[in-house]
């Protein structure tokens, strides 16, 4: 009989052997479907997290992927970030039973991927990061970095819905300025480096014009169009421009569909043709409102990665659209500081 609990006994220690085996070999095999800089600078973190905590403190983690990152890789990384603090003698508990809050953030940049660690505090955050390369940042080694450049080309007080540079000029310049108003369209010639009025074509307005007025040139097809007004010409030639009234519609152009970057919803973008090696490039601007300045930055590939930096717009980018060459862009923005409406063509170039 005393046979039966020494047999109980060592039952027992088998099985809780098997299971400390199963749960290494779990911990394991999610370590090993990240690359070792991933696992290397995930134990970093850790340790960064350990030097502004307290030993034995229990920790609530709640993660936030605004990066490219999957939701499975964000899983298993949050998982092993738990492993790696326990070693460190810091638990992961429910938020209830919390000593402090930690918010884990996934974010990218241009060098890849950015990881974050916060704990709020009374007098101010703690905040701790690593920084580590994207999977194909190593293969792409190769691939140029791109710069955005961003040319000023028209300022006025009042709205700008839209403008276009049209021809060359004698000296390779641009002859024609266009640039579409609530009230007019303005044809501008090229003199002295700068933009001389020629022309101008009021834009006919059946009832009051709306206040959150837009409006699109085609200068290939030779268009204007807003709300109530269409014209037509060459545009090459001013004085072949007509504008009639045509029955309001709400807006002349098709809605974008939103797209997912770095997990925000961004509406304002446009798609370029191949640059510096690159199938197609995203220009997107920033997360503002019409209170705040802006961004703009360039995305590759269907995940949307960075794919330059970000260059700074002093206000808010009211239109975004695609040029007619394909491989740039014009913006229209307004300067908080100076309250004057932008034109501004965003273009691309390969940092060699």
């Amino acid at each position: 009989m005393r046979l039966l609990p020494r047999l109980f006994l060592r039952r027992a220690f088998i099985f809780s052997l098997l299971l400390a085996f199963a749960a290494a070999s779990s911990e394991g095999q999610a370590a090993a479907q990240f690359p070792p800089d991933w696992t290397n600078a995930l134990g970093s973190l850790a340790d960064k997290i350990a030097a502004i905590t307290k030993r034995g403190e229990g920790l609530s983690l709640k993660a936030k992927n605004i990066s490219s990152l999957s939701a499975a890789d964000v899983d298993g990384l949050r998982q092993l970030l738990v492993t790696d603090l326990s070693r460190r003698n810091r638990r992961v508990v429910t938020e209830s039973s919390a000593d402090a809050a930690l918010q884990l953030t996934f974010s990218e940049s241009v060098d890849g991927y950015v990881w974050i660690a916060q704990i709020p505090g009374a007098d101010k955050d703690s905040v701790v990061m690593v920084s580590v390369a994207a999977p194909n940042q190593k293969t792409s080694a190769k691939e140029p970095p791109l710069t955005l450049h961003r040319k000023l080309i028209w300022e006025q007080d009042t709205t700008i819905l839209d403008f276009g540079i049209l021809g060359e000029g004698t000296a390779g310049g641009p002859s024609m300025l266009i640039v579409m108003d609530t009230d007019k369209i303005s044809f501008y010639g090229s003199q002295d480096q700068g933009w001389k009025l020629g022309r101008s074509v009021d834009l006919p307005h059946g009832r009051s014009a709306q206040r959150d007025i837009r409006g699109w040139l085609d200068l290939k097809a030779g268009k204007a169009e807003s709300p109530g007004a269409e014209c037509a010409g060459d545009f090459q030639h001013p004085e072949t421009v007509t504008c009639a009234n045509i029955p309001a519609i709400a807006d002349p152009e098709i809605p974008m569909q939103p797209i997912a970057i770095q997990g925000r919803q961004a509406e304002d973008y446009v798609v370029l043709a191949g640059t510096c090696g690159h199938d197609s490039l995203t220009l997107a601007s920033g997360t503002g409102d019409w209170t705040a300045p802006d961004f703009i930055q360039a995305y590759r590939g269907t995940n949307l990665s960075a794919a330059s930096q970000q260059i700074q717009v002093p206000g808010p980018v009211l239109e975004l659209r695609r040029d007619d060459d394909g491989k740039s862009a014009r913006i229209v923005s307004r300067n908080l500081k100076t309250g004057v409406y932008e034109a501004s063509i965003v273009s691309v170039s390969c940092d060699d």
